[in-house]
């Protein structure tokens, strides 16, 4: 289970960076509000899209989620965050980068151990990127990108998924087989997303957001319809 209860999270133009007000505490003036009074379960097996304007906070609210996660004994973590694309990427192979989602098992002095290298081939098979193995992160595409990224995550054997815009710059052949994928792999799910309409029977739940707050949490067709109108009324305002 994933879960937030009364989540408040701000930037202090004090300080770099985002935080999470203690029980009981408030913003201090002038703080920017990314979330607000936020809460959030998600049951395993499910698939949540998180929608929403520009700025809502769907990337903050991934990150709180990540963070709220527990870890298991053995370093393997009650979810894992994948950041968009946007973000830079190592100067490594595409393997080597896979190995890193092992690092939470791997004390500082010991090397991988079979098991670690039998993990990250098979996670690397799992989403069918065994010709990309070899190729450097930051000479992939953006369907690449986000093969080995999943691929990453299928590492740590975390059961749950945190996505942020793992679609952004795929066409729509490129998304369908993303999808396709994250239907095999069998993880929980929770993914921000700009594209739509949503991919027909995959998601089993839409959480919107507006100004750092959950508007409308439910069926996806129910969230977007309603995320949709309250567009289409602003834009005729």
């Amino acid at each position: 289970m994933l879960e937030l209860a009364h989540r408040t999270v701000f930037f202090d133009p004090r300080r770099a960076g985002a935080r999470a007000c203690a029980p009981g505490e408030r913003p201090p003036e002038g703080a920017r509000v990314a979330l607000c009074d936020v809460s959030l379960a998600v049951a395993p097996g499910e698939r949540v899209a998180v929608i929403g304007p520009n700025g809502a906070g769907k990337t903050t609210l991934l990150g709180e989620l990540a963070r709220a996660a527990d870890v298991e004994a053995d370093g393997t973590p009650g979810c894992v965050f994948v950041p968009s694309d946007d973000e830079p990427m190592p100067a490594l192979t595409v393997r080597d980068y896979v190995m890193l989602g092992r690092t939470p098992r791997l004390s500082a002095w010991r090397r991988p151990a079979p098991a670690d290298e039998a993990a990250v081939d098979a996670a690397i098979a799992s989403v069918g990127a065994e010709a990309l193995a070899r190729r450097r992160m930051d000479a992939l595409s953006s369907g690449e990108l986000r093969r080995a990224s999943i691929a990453f995550a299928l590492a740590t054997g975390a059961p749950a998924l945190l996505l942020d815009e793992p679609t952004a710059h795929i066409d729509a052949a490129g998304r369908a087989a993303f999808f396709d994928l994250l239907r095999r792999i069998g993880r929980t799910i929770v993914m921000t997303i700009h594209e739509f309409p949503l991919p027909r029977g995959f998601f089993t739940r839409a959480v919107l957001l507006r100004e750092g707050r959950i508007d409308a949490d439910g069926a996806p067709a129910e969230v977007m319809s309603r995320y949709l109108d309250d567009t289409q009324e602003e834009c005729e305002r």
